[in-house]
């Protein structure tokens, strides 16, 4: 009679009965996000429910997210929201990120990460989620989303000495008009 210890119950068989260690973790992790947004309340309804009608697949994004980015800091509520956008925007979103998340290793660099997303042809989806976390929005043109202008990450580096420019100084549209007169000195 053989004694199976509990880690070896978590590895999943040849049959496909068993669970693996990343999916119970995962599905842990998930569990623990889910809940953690309902703290969050300027999340709109849609975005709430999207997270939690997938946690698995939010969990794994943002998990993603922290490795691509390299901030281990980010925000679970801005991550709903770029899940939320880009899962509105992108077809088999979902598959997609279950796919890239299989990418990843332990101690892993986003360079990695990019490296091997280049080689399985992930990388408009790896090049959709860094633009959405350091610019703030998902998509182009009139059908982009705005999902945070102050805190995309793209102003982190300089936020020791700039602030965040929140409204235009020269007023709306001011590059429509001409340029003003400069004055050159005169030799």
């Amino acid at each position: 009679m053989s004694t199976a210890l509990p880690s070896e119950n978590l590895r999943s068989d040849n049959n496909g009965t068993g669970f693996r260690r990343r999916d119970v973790l995962f599905g842990m992790a998930s569990v623990l996000v889910a809940t953690s947004l309902l703290g969050y309340p300027f999340l709109t309804q849609a975005e709430q429910q999207t997270a939690a009608a997938n946690p698995l697949v939010f969990a794994r994004f943002f998990t993603l997210s922290r490795t691509i980015t390299e901030h281990q800091d980010i925000d679970q509520g801005m991550s709903a929201r770029i899940f939320t956008a880009l899962s509105d925007s992108i077809p088999n979103f979902s598959a997609q990120i279950k796919q890239l998340s299989a990418l990843l290793q332990p101690e892993q660099s986003a360079k990695q990460l990019q490296t091997l997303a280049i080689q399985t042809g992930l990388q408009d989806l790896l090049t959709a989620i860094i633009s959405a976390w350091y610019t703030g929005t998902v998509g182009h043109g009139p059908q982009a989303v705005l999902i945070a202008y102050k805190d995309a990450l793209m102003y982190r580096p300089a936020s020791d000495a700039l602030i965040v420019p929140t409204y235009c100084g020269n007023g709306p549209l001011w590059w429509t008009a001409a340029p003003p007169m400069t004055m050159t000195p005169v030799r």
